[in-house]
């Protein structure tokens, strides 16, 4: 049986500059590299999972621009369903990023068209949220459509995955609707109301993950906690922990990464994978990403995933 996915998207035209290492306040640097690419985690979210073989509907608000004509070809030459792009104002999306040697960055955005979905626009979309298996998102898109397509979600015996990123924290209404979170280190440790200096290491977080989720009151049948080059941790309703190292890779660009992964976890959870199964596919799915300039070029297709996988050996158990 196929596995549906309904997308709350997110687009960002996203500009990046490579420079030696990232500026402090008031510096100016000259980049060594500049590139331009359609992003927005929402975006690449749906087109992750488009290429891992899985029906997905993405309701996706762009602006009345040249990007937004863009990146609606360019989700046609994908393949993908374009039937809930919608135009909405003057501006799409729009992102910077500053991207150093090592891989590290930071990023700054503006919401444009993203801002303006709202829960109506979700409604007008009623028959595909009802008919998915799976309601996705992430905050770059506005609360109010998130909780109404979980809502949705709820009432029709569908899934939700929440990657609640850029970082705000999800209200207890939100968090009741989400099987499935997702969280770096950073968000993880604001979500729990840890000690700035906590600086936990993978072991600390297995160990600490059931007290925390029983402390915040989660009820989500999946939290997971990425680490970066330091693996991914999590933790299941059914009492369950495991900690997934990560793939070893040559870092260029992390941007995306987190994306990618996200693909990954929901593919592998939803085709029925065990946990550390589905950890290790998510975390190529990362790596394969983060050991490459750029995003939406680069998210990978299973076959690329899986000749990844056997060809660093860390996983002797293959994917069917």
């Amino acid at each position: 049986m196929t596995t549906c996915f309904f997308v709350i998207g997110s687009y960002m035209n996203a500009n990046f500059m490579q420079l030696a290492r990232l500026p402090i306040e008031g510096e100016s640097l000259q980049a060594h590299g500049v590139w331009q690419e359609h992003g927005g985690k929402g975006l690449n979210l749906g087109v992750g999972l488009h290429r891992l073989g899985v029906p997905v509907k993405m309701l996706l608000g762009v602006g009345n621009d040249d990007a937004g004509k863009a990146v609606s070809e360019v989700l046609k030459h994908e393949g993908m369903d374009t039937g809930a792009v919608i135009y909405l104002g003057a501006h799409s999306g729009y992102g910077v990023g500053f991207v150093g040697v090592r891989g590290e960055n930071f990023l700054a955005a503006f919401q444009g068209a993203n801002a303006l979905v709202n829960a109506q626009h979700v409604q007008q979309h009623f028959a595909d949220v009802t008919a998915s298996d799976w309601v996705c998102a992430q905050f770059e898109a506005p609360q109010e459509a998130i909780l109404a397509a979980f809502e949705l979600a709820r009432n029709n015996h569908a899934k939700t995955y929440l990657n609640p990123s850029p970082w705000r924290m999800p209200s207890r209404e939100m968090l009741a609707l989400t099987d499935v979170l997702v969280v770096n280190e950073t968000e993880a440790s604001l979500m729990f109301a840890l000690p700035a200096a906590a600086n936990w290491d993978a072991s600390t977080w297995q160990q600490q993950l059931p007290g925390l989720v029983q402390q915040l009151a989660l009820t989500c049948e999946l939290l997971v906690v990425t680490l970066g080059v330091n693996g991914a941790v999590a933790y299941t309703n059914k009492g369950e922990t495991h900690f997934q190292p990560a793939w070893p890779i040559v870092q260029l660009d992390a941007t995306g990464a987190g994306d990618a992964f996200g693909c990954g976890l929901l593919w592998g959870w939803s085709q029925g994978l065990s946990l550390e199964q589905t950890l290790s596919f998510a975390n190529a799915c990362g790596a394969l990403v983060a050991s490459a300039q750029g995003v939406l070029v680069v998210l990978p297709d299973i076959a690329r995933v899986e000749n990844f996988r056997a060809a660093n050996k860390l996983n002797k158990q293959p994917i069917s």
